[in-house]
């Protein structure tokens, strides 16, 4: 392949791998958040709301076209996992897949999440996390399926091995190549977006879970940990700027943003836009994280729209302090379209848009 066909490839590879460690930035948060406010009690509630993440995620698994094709087994859940774990590891020459119908042990190159964590407080979250998420895709799948996995390590040079079972399934070896999913735009594209729209799942079932067990405590501690997850993104894209002497800006920052969808095929946008220094306006027709909130009607969506508001707050306040966040419609609010309108109100010059001019947002109070 040439370096001409790398490109395209790279930039599908780097865009799911950047959406699926979004998972291990929100782990630290909340595991910091929770901690913080109700020590192991809060730890255990965090287990729950994990574990349910995980029984929905085996439920999807075992409700799709593809499974009921083929049948429930061990190797039928890997060939259909819905996000980008094995796509992902089996681009490492240490990654291996073996078994048969009733058993699949999978070899990672580490622990997804570790080589996030190992050099980062917070890590005692990463066990917590796969632990009960891999019982709950277990449960939620079928009866008969199984989960045994290796220690989880924070070394991020340590192979680790988690094994599927299947009780009744044939037990005969066959040969398991996992296919090459960014030789399949289209595929790639379906996993990338399922990847990132399962994260609104942890965050939801979470929250939950956190604001059942503590009520409005819980919601704080959610909050807290949502605004964490968008500041550390932001915040690192800000040193970054300051370091090579980029302008602390919406067009350096949103520019720089867009590389983690390069195509524009995981969030899909229309109609016009208008990115400038102090200006962040963009129209975005559909968001994976929204579909899957909306799958747990009203509640859901409520859940999706404190996530969304203090994520977005953490992003960009993190960026320039000066920052407004503000919407004209949004998906969690029960809008059809997310219409961002995210100004710097010092940068705001007479070329943009006449919502932003200062006698206008005066008028608006």
């Amino acid at each position: 392949m040439s370096g001409h066909d790398d490109a395209p490839r790279a930039g599908l590879v780097n865009s799911m791998a950047t959406f699926y460690g979004y998972q291990w930035i929100f782990l630290r948060a909340l595991f910091r958040a929770v901690s913080e406010r109700f020590g192991t009690e809060g730890l255990s509630i965090l287990e729950r709301g994990f574990r349910r993440y995980g029984y929905y995620r085996g439920q999807y698994l075992r409700d799709r076209p593809e499974t009921f094709a083929e049948g429930r087994d061990a190797l039928s859940l890997v060939r259909n996992w819905d996000t980008g774990d094995y796509a992902l590891a089996a681009l490492h020459t240490a990654f291996e897949l073996q078994g048969s119908a009733s058993r699949v042990t999978i070899t990672f190159p580490c622990v997804p999440g570790s080589d996030y964590f190992y050099s980062r407080d917070g890590g005692e979250v990463l066990g917590l996390f796969w632990r009960n998420f891999l019982v709950g895709v277990a449960d939620g799948y079928d009866e008969a399926t199984g989960v045994e996995y290796m220690d989880i390590s924070l070394d991020p040079h340590a192979p680790w091995q988690l094994t599927w079972t299947y009780r009744g399934a044939p037990e005969d070896v066959q040969p398991t190549p996992f296919p090459d999913v960014f030789a399949q735009p289209a595929r790639v594209i379906q996993l990338t977006r399922r990847t990132i729209g399962v994260f609104a799942a942890l965050q939801m079932y979470v929250a939950r879970e956190l604001i059942q067990a503590f009520d409005a405590s819980g919601e704080k501690a959610v909050r807290e940990a949502s605004y964490a997850f968008g500041a550390e993104r932001g915040g690192t894209i800000r040193e970054q700027h300051l370091k090579e002497g980029v302008p602390i800006n919406f067009k350096s920052f949103f520019g720089g943003l867009q590389e983690r969808d390069p195509v524009e095929s995981i969030f899909v946008y229309r109609g016009e836009r208008h990115i400038s220094p102090g200006i962040f306006q963009v129209d975005c027709t559909y968001c994976p994280l929204a579909e899957v909130w909306a799958e747990e009607g009203g509640k859901g969506l409520a859940l999706g729209y404190m996530f969304d508001m203090e994520n977005h707050r953490g992003l960009v306040e993190s960026y320039h302090p000066g920052a407004v966040v503000r919407w004209d419609a949004v998906k969690p609010r029960g809008d059809n379209t997310c219409k961002f309108r995210f100004l710097i109100p010092e940068l705001v010059t007479a070329a943009d848009p006449d919502w932003a001019q200062p006698k206008h947002r005066q008028q608006d109070r």
